[in-house]
């Protein structure tokens, strides 16, 4: 495969699918997330999504300015105890804490920002590496009422929880998917954070687009040149310091509002490090490294923690002593096949698949796209073929390892199942194109055969993402089904407060599938915890949510739930819909063209 799979010019009609399929992508992945994973993976997702905001305020600095700083993890803890101490001292809200947040961080930035101008390189690296050294010990003053504010050794609480039904919107927010049941709160969390994560990104892209953002980016590349033009360096260079701490306090009331407790020793130079490691795996001075680090950061070292390789004589294992050990062989892999982090090996990958070619002022390609057609020597028809095989078979041998109880082996399994969600509309754009290329004569004598192979491969593309699209839309049903039961489950507490019943059924009661008595089905309650009703009427309900979420018929590979039957005629729509649509294109259309082109018998008597 010499050339890329497709070439497309910008802003052209299969540019724009292409970008509005990888927008679908994205958003469909944010609302799994919430539907999908566990309650305390949620949690980690939040803490990610904290981090990649982080990871941006370094970017700001690092990456976009190149300025060698590494200590926003002071900035981080700046911002966390100006929040607790505003919503526990002041009782304000935290959406009401945030300007005040942002200014506080922006004019600490400022401050330090100034005489940072006076230092540059390993020195200014030395001058930041001091101050997130030296910032928890400053929160265990006692002078000024710090320790009164901070907590001092100790942290503080916020006992202000950000909880749907805390805010007064419950029956508002009941629309968001995973907010119902045991992952309510969590996921409640996800969303307010998703949402500012991707407004902080969508800030920081149109800064770095505008005049200001050009600025910066050419003190970057070459100072003196910069200044040649007429920018004012101290001014850009200061004014994007406290821009970038702004952002790290952020990130920092961000962090608060997740966990609910801040203290000095969350904010250690460790945290610095874990920045730095994020924007350097992630990218540097790219947008999509900064979210590919926060997930590297928190998911591969939650990864490296669980694992487990026993070696004969010796176990590997993540708890052990070895357990950094394991984390800084990944980054060293990392650092030799991915040197420039994993946005540019996305973005090299990306290349190999799809060439989008700019566009003339006058709005033709710059370089005709006939040109770059490789013509009857074409192989794209093959390597959508090879590509329509490969997805299926992945699918089936990631299903089957999915048995294997081993991290290292489910991980693997999850990477091949997933491989399909990705190959799937790469196999249907090739195909499309490589049979537009044979109809207007482009591959030759091979016209034939190229597209006996792309209407093979655009088939099977269609049908994997059916699958795609019916496994998604079970997943989010599914989970809709059981957050409907999650929320008949609850009982109310003395405080007022709901209790999820579904974490109080026992195991033994799964075991039997709930074939039982009513008392079978729950463990026993803390003593004052539920009020109002009794816990073997909470457990009917709740062992009909879990009954709901792990029982499975139907297809093996899909596993629709057994209560749901509004998931199952859902998904058979959807699938006949999409292969309905997809071989009306790549079959039934083909054939429409030439019953059209060929004459009638007394047409060709009449012209003879």
């Amino acid at each position: 495969m010499s050339s890329p799979l497709l070439i497309v010019s910008k802003g052209s009609t299969q540019h724009r699918q292409w970008r509005f399929l990888s927008w679908g992508y994205a958003v469909a992945l944010a609302i799994l997330v919430p539907l999908v994973l566990q309650p305390f993976e949620i949690g980690k997702m939040n803490r990610a999504l904290v981090l990649m905001v982080a990871v941006l305020a370094v970017n700001l600095v690092v990456g976009f300015n190149g300025m060698l700083a590494l200590g926003h993890s002071a900035f981080m803890g700046i911002g966390a105890f100006v929040a607790a101490s505003m919503v526990q001292d002041e009782l304000w809200d935290f959406w009401m804490v945030i300007p005040v947040v942002v200014i506080v961080g922006f004019a600490i930035g400022i401050i330090v920002g100034l005489p940072a101008l006076r230092v540059r390189g390993l020195y200014l690296a030395l001058v930041t590496i001091a101050q997130a050294a030296v910032f928890p010990t400053l929160v265990n003053i006692d002078e000024l009422g710090i320790a009164r504010r901070t907590g001092g050794p100790n942290g503080r609480d916020v006992i202000e929880e950000v909880d749907r039904q805390e805010s007064g919107f419950s029956s508002f927010f009941e629309w968001l998917p995973g907010v119902d049941g045991a992952r309510g709160a969590n996921a409640y969390r996800y969303w307010i954070l998703l949402l500012m994560t991707v407004i902080v990104i969508a800030l920081v892209r149109n800064i770095m687009t505008s005049r200001p953002g050009r600025a910066v980016l050419a003190i970057r590349d070459s100072e003196a040149g910069a200044a040649v033009y007429g920018v004012n360096l101290p001014l850009y260079k200061t004014v994007n310091f406290a821009l970038s701490a702004s952002l790290g306090s952020l990130a920092g009331l961000m962090w608060c509002l997740d966990k609910g407790f801040v203290a000095g020793q969350d904010f250690t130079f460790l945290l610095a490090v874990d920045l730095i490691i994020g924007l350097v795996i992630g990218g540097v001075g790219t947008l999509q490294g900064s979210i590919f680090g926060g997930l590297f950061v928190v998911w591969v070292r939650d990864l490296t923690k669980r694992i487990s390789i026993p070696l004969g004589f010796y176990t590997l294992d993540g708890d052990g002593p070895l357990s950094a050990a394991i984390f800084g062989l990944i980054l060293i892999l990392f650092t030799f096949f991915a040197p420039g982090g994993i946005a540019s090996m996305v973005t090299a990958i990306q290349k190999r698949i799809i060439q989008v070619v700019p566009l003339t002022p006058d709005g033709d390609p710059i370089t005709p796209l006939s040109s770059l057609d490789p013509g009857p020597s074409s192989t794209r028809a093959t390597w959508a073929m090879r590509f329509a095989i490969a997805g299926p078979v992945l699918l089936v041998i990631g299903w089957v390892l999915m048995n294997v109880d081993n991290l290292i082996v489910g991980t693997l399994a999850f990477a091949l199942r997933f491989a399909i969600v990705v190959l799937a509309p790469i196999i249907v754009f090739v195909s499309m194109n490589e049979l537009r290329a044979a109809k207007a004569g482009r591959r030759g004598e091979n016209a034939a055969a190229v597209s006996s192979q792309a209407k093979t491969a655009g088939v099977l593309g269609v049908l994997s993402f059916a699958y795609i699209q019916a496994f998604a839309l079970n997943i989010a049903l599914r989970a809709h089904h059981v957050g409907h039961l999650a929320r008949e489950s609850v009982a109310v507490n003395p405080d007022g407060k709901t209790v999820p019943a579904i974490p109080l059924v026992n195991e033994a009661a799964k075991a039997k599938d709930f074939v039982g008595t009513p008392g079978e089905f729950c463990g026993t309650s803390p003593s004052g915890e539920i009020s109002d009703m009794s816990v073997s009427e909470l457990c009917n309900v709740a062992s009909d949510a879990i009954d709901a979420s792990e029982t499975s018929v139907g297809f093996w590979l899909i596993g629709w739930p057994t209560q749901s039957m509004l998931s199952l005629v859902l998904s058979i729509i959807v699938i006949v819909a999409t292969i309905f649509i997809g071989l009306r294109y790549f079959v039934f259309a083909d054939e429409k063209a030439e019953t059209a082109s060929e004459p009638a018998p007394e047409d060709v008597g009449a012209s003879a």
